[in-house]
């Protein structure tokens, strides 16, 4: 018996272990690694479109996984020539595949792709949130043609999801900044009738500073989410900054009163989602205050919190086994989720006949 697992290695370059994404890896691999079956795990880096480079290889985490494991960790380099290695190995052994995207078949979700790599295994199991949202190969086709199943992961990400959206404890807050303005303000609308307050930064926020008339400078914004921002954009409910930090005639961080009105706001919260940090935290002098807020977020004990986003997570320090504090591993698929549309991976799952 080998099974298939998918799930998400797409982590920065620096040491992976302390990241949420590695850490269920290596939870799902404890999971479905048995002494009487095979495990090949299926996983990409990045977007190499389709080509071999090495700097996006996969075998970078294995010493990392067979530390966190504590057992050996056979790496395949190709699908192709994989079934032989699977075959005449013994029960037990645990298989990490390249990197799926380095195959042309993956993300154009290819019959005969699919076909090969389903020829790897009898059971597919996808426990990949962060790529729920992505209709391909190894997401998506392998739970089309094989028996399949959902892993604990991707499970409690939707089940987490699904409560903050439908069942949010009152006063529920919304907090989104970062980039993708057109999606998030799409978003907005969509839960603006379960929140009490949707609190802005970054270019989501510029593009209703700018729909309301404020000079933004050179600021980023979205031209696409301008017309979307306006209808937003009288909104009591629609909390933009009062002050921010300028650099070079552009916004890059929420200022002192901003920060002190939405500390305000979520000291009273008792559900609170945030996905997108609120400055350009990649420079530290422009992350202060997405760290601030951060910090106001986990001093409320109170408050159902549920994160996700990997710039914000990277701008954040989540503090250690809070039971009231969430971290969806997923960017995409969470704003995917977020806005109410469907994820192809979970359909696909969801259609399996059993």
């Amino acid at each position: 018996m080998t099974n298939l697992l998918r799930v998400s290695l797409d982590i920065g370059d620096k040491d992976p272990t302390n990241h949420p994404r590695f850490k269920n890896t290596v939870e799902s691999i404890k999971s479905f690694s048995k002494l009487n079956n095979k495990l090949v795990v299926i996983a990409h880096y990045k977007r190499p479109g389709g080509k071999y480079i090495a700097n996006l290889s996969l075998k970078r985490f294995v010493p990392y996984l067979e530390k966190s494991l504590g057992k050996k960790i056979i790496f395949l380099d190709n699908p192709r020539s994989a079934g032989d290695a699977i075959a005449s190995s013994k029960n037990g052994s645990v298989f990490l595949l390249e990197n799926i995207r380095f195959f042309k078949g993956e993300t154009g979700n290819d019959k005969t792709f699919i076909k090969l790599l389903s020829s790897l295994g009898d059971k597919y199991i996808n426990d990949d949130f962060p790529d729920a949202h992505r209709a391909h190969a190894s997401t998506y086709g392998l739970a089309k043609v094989m028996s399949s199943q959902m892993g604990p992961h991707l499970k409690e990400e939707l089940f987490r999801l699904t409560h903050a959206i439908h069942s949010p404890r009152q006063p529920a807050i919304l907090i989104l900044g970062g980039a993708k303005a057109d999606e998030k303000i799409s978003i907005v609308n969509k839960l603006l009738g379960k929140v009490n307050h949707v609190l802005l930064g970054g270019v989501v926020a510029n593009n209703l500073l700018r729909a309301r008339g404020v000079n933004i400078g050179k600021s980023v914004y979205d031209k696409k989410a301008i017309s979307f921002a306006k209808k937003l954009a009288n909104k009591e409910k629609v909390v933009t900054p009062l002050d921010w930090t300028v650099n070079k005639n552009s916004v890059v961080d929420i200022g002192p009163y901003t920060i002190a009105e939405y500390k305000r706001i979520i000291s009273n919260a008792k559900t609170i989602i945030w996905n997108g940090p609120l400055g350009r935290t990649e420079n530290p002098l422009f992350a202060k205050g997405t760290q601030k807020i951060a910090r106001a977020i986990f001093i409320n004990k109170k408050a159902h919190v549920l994160i996700g986003g990997g710039d914000t997570l990277a701008s954040i320090s989540p503090p250690k086994n809070a039971k009231n504090v969430f971290i969806s591993t997923g960017g995409g698929a969470m704003l995917t989720f977020l806005a109410g549309k469907k994820l192809p991976a979970v359909e696909a799952l969801n259609k399996i006949k059993r």
